[in-house]
């Protein structure tokens, strides 16, 4: 019996170090199912509606959203799910996977109920600006009240992967590169220079010798120097209207809107007048690509990310709307950035070892005057006006006209110290109010913010609540008909409604392991994020109410 005994042990012991090498050969011949890409590019083009892909598309080239089309994976049914659709809003909610009614940005700006004033949403007092003295410097990510994918990512490599962010906008580059970020960086219109703030520490207080240098070789003034000339015969912008309709407004206040545009010629000694022209994509591009190269994004083992957001786009649209010849030209010319990009990725990083999505932070909506030519219904609601009469009728009916602090995003905003202090009924009040707005043309509803409310038929009810952030949220919303424009000018238009012309974006994916297709299913513009962090298999941002997306992979 002793025999046996003695050899039943080491048989076991040999078939535990058999299973252990087992499984360990398991393991590496699967080396791929932990791996990343080397870097991650999140690409917002502002105000990009979901059509801009297609009424474009035999214009675009091959390289630029061609590519992504052909290469990529697209959901063609992306949606916002909240109000109000703005920059500030949309970028925040792009990169935290979430909602304002999480991440606190509930506008572009807002009136702060706690500190009595209007607050910008990348606004912080407490910083100081690098690369600039002026108040461009004085923002930061401190109202961001969640995570972005950028500082997740940062968290998955114990702060070894590098976070940036760059846009002609504050808003733009600040809100996607979250608090961790190793720098954001935004365009300076009274110097012309990229400048950031001491928000962000591994700076030193400095800025980047690469941006220094970049800074110093005067791309913008080289811009504001150059004639913006049509790329394209004008007979070949068949998506577009006419050239210089009543409607449009130019970028030249002297000149009427038509092309050429001497950008010298706008009188002024800073550069806003490059933000206002396509030029600001290319210099947007410009840095962005040295950023890439001298901060060697992509080059090691741990997964660097990148958001760049194109600005200019939204700035011509406002002025010449979505079917002006300047916004066709400034998106075909934004796509030949976008191919320029993808070939220096290709080359910089490696074609297929990096992954990239592009979308929007919003919409449009075509400029009223211009649908009302076709029999289309669209008008203004003159806001500003509606504030004043409002002021006036409390003053009537209440006595005095401080009971309204602020009109914006649509919303009233009350003051309560003034209510407390006339011991007026708050119930009441906001009653009274509501029942006055709802007799203004094109008002279709009026509600309360706060308790018990009427909220508006799905899908409204859902994207006035996920758009809410009590202290940066008003006390009554309005909801205006469709197609009704939220301005006091008959030239131009804008955005910020829960209609589809301002929530339907494009979403397209392409590189590491992406397989080409598209879905028509329909999915939420802070589903992104946490699909972002279930490909990369780290944790999605802290406040993520999205849902992962399945996108087909490449084995």
């Amino acid at each position: 019996m002793r025999p046996v005994k003695f050899l039943v042990f080491p048989l076991f012991f040999l078939g535990l170090i058999g299973s252990a090498l087992s499984q360990k050969a398991s393991i590496k011949s699967n080396p791929d199912e932990t791996a990343r890409p080397k870097l991650v590019i999140g690409i917002v083009v502002d105000q990009m509606r979901y059509d801009f892909l297609y009424r474009y598309r035999n214009r675009y080239g091959k390289g630029g959203f061609n590519r992504m089309l052909r290469e990529g994976y697209s959901f063609a049914n992306c949606q916002y799910s909240y109000f109000p659709t703005k920059t500030g809003p949309g970028h925040a909610s792009i990169y935290t996977g979430t909602t304002p009614a999480v991440h606190g940005i509930s506008g572009n700006d807002w009136y702060e109920t706690k500190e009595n004033r209007l607050l910008y949403c990348t606004q912080d007092d407490t910083a100081n600006g690098i690369g600039t003295t002026g108040k461009a410097g004085k923002m930061s990510a401190r109202n961001l009240q969640t995570y972005t994918v950028g500082d997740q990512i940062r968290l998955a490599s114990n702060f070894k992967g590098k976070s940036f962010g760059i846009s002609m906008k504050d808003r733009g580059s600040i809100l996607p590169a979250g608090h961790s970020a190793n720098a954001a960086f935004w365009f300076e219109s009274e110097s012309g220079n990229f400048i950031s703030s001491s928000w962000y520490k591994n700076l030193n207080g400095k800025l980047p010798g690469w941006l220094e240098t970049f800074n110093k070789k005067g791309y913008a003034r080289s811009f504001k120097d150059s004639v913006w000339k049509p790329l394209l015969p004008m007979n070949q912008y068949e998506a577009s209207s006419t050239d210089n309709n009543i409607w449009e407004k130019s970028i030249l206040k002297t000149n009427p809107p038509v092309f050429p545009y001497r950008l010298s010629e706008d009188g002024t000694s800073d550069y806003n007048i490059v933000f206002n022209s396509p030029f600001g994509n290319d210099l947007t591009l410009l840095a962005a690509t040295e950023l890439l190269k001298s901060e060697g994004l992509g080059k090691d083992a741990d997964t660097d990310f990148l958001s760049v957001s194109f600005s200019c786009t939204d700035v011509v649209g406002h002025d010449f709307g979505p079917y002006g010849i300047e916004t066709e030209d400034t998106y075909l010319r934004l796509d030949r950035n976008l191919e320029a990009f993808f070939k220096t990725l290709d080359a910089e990083v490696g074609e297929g070892q990096y992954l990239c999505f592009l979308t929007a932070d919003h919409g449009i909506l075509e400029i009223p005057a211009f649908l009302r030519s076709h029999k289309l219904p669209s008008d203004l609601f003159k806001s500003r006006q509606i504030a004043d009469s409002l002021r006036a009728f409390s003053q009537r009916t209440f006595g005095t006209a401080n009971l309204i602090s602020s009109f914006i995003n649509e919303q009233v905003f009350l003051n309560e110290t003034e209510i407390e202090k006339l011991k007026l009924n708050r119930p009441m009040v906001i009653q009274t109010l509501i029942e006055w707005l709802e007799k203004q043309t094109y008002v279709r509803m009026a509600f309360p913010l706060e308790g018990a409310r009427p909220f508006p038929e799905p899908p409204f009810l859902s994207k006035y609540e996920a758009g809410f952030y009590k202290g940066r949220s008003g006390h009554i919303q309005l909801i205006l008909a469709p197609g009704i424009l939220e301005s006091g000018s008959d030239k131009g238009t804008s955005h910020g409604s829960p209609y589809s012309y301002d929530s339907h974006v494009p979403c397209l994916w392409m590189g590491w392991k992406i397989k080409p297709g598209e879905t028509t299913n329909p999915i939420q513009i802070q589903d992104i994020a946490p699909t972002l962090t279930s490909l990369l298999h780290i944790m999605e941002p802290n406040g993520c109410t999205g849902k992962p997306q399945t996108i087909p992979l490449k084995p």
